[in-house]
């Protein structure tokens, strides 16, 4: 997640297939919900944030995304309320008063996390042995596992899952693969393992996700 407040300027350049979803929240909405949940007016100030770890910053963006498609009599209720919870976790954890976190120091450059990650990126559809990848990095087991979930937000294995839910989606969007070739190219032998995987982390089965994005 990376933060911009507004008035802030940034530029980003992004190599290779990436996907990125921008929200703009109004600072005149952030200081609204400040007051409404009686934050001091100086924690309406946020604090920009470059590519780091936040799982609900990450959840509410993806139900943001998702709701946004939708045109049920719910959908803009249920939009609002996420905009809401998305202001009010930005007033709690990244603005000029939130508790400062202190992040533990890296024993893994950047340089070798980079390789990890491109690794897994480009071996999706294979097997991946936490040791494979604990020697890509060099260093012992339990510090590579430390030290990626310090980095990433997660541990190694949620990490992959994640980038292997991420292409099934992808897939099951942009091409006429069946739902067991989708699975395999992501790395799942047993369609059950893929659909129970996916409905948990997307709330849909593979093909109620393909059926809705065809709508």
């Amino acid at each position: 997640m990376t933060l911009m407040p507004a008035g802030t300027e940034a530029s980003r350049t992004y190599k290779g297939n990436t996907d990125v979803l921008l929200i703009h929240l109004p600072p005149g909405f952030i200081l609204e919900t400040a007051k409404e949940c009686g934050f001091q007016e100086q924690q309406s100030n946020l604090v920009s944030r470059f590519a780091v770890a936040d799982e609900v910053i990450e959840r509410l963006a993806r139900l943001l995304l998702a709701t946004a498609y939708e045109s049920d009599p719910g959908a803009t209720p249920m939009l609002c309320a996420l905009i809401r919870a998305l202001a009010i976790h930005l007033l709690r954890h990244h603005s000029v008063l939130s508790p400062e976190k202190e992040n533990p120091p890296s024993s893994m450059s950047g340089g070798k996390l980079q390789r990890v990650v491109a690794h897994m990126e480009a071996h999706l559809d294979q097997d991946m042995p936490l040791s494979s990848l604990v020697e890509l990095s060099g260093l012992s087991s339990s510090q590579f596992t430390r030290t990626f979930r310090a980095a990433m937000g997660k541990p190694p294995h949620g990490y992959l899952l994640d980038l292997r839910i991420e292409r099934a989606r992808n897939l099951l969007e942009k091409t006429d693969l069946s739902i067991i070739e989708v699975g395999m190219q992501c790395g799942f032998a047993q369609p059950t393992h893929f659909a129970t995987m996916f409905r948990k982390l997307v709330g849909l089965s593979p093909r109620e996700w393909r059926a809705a994005r065809q709508m």
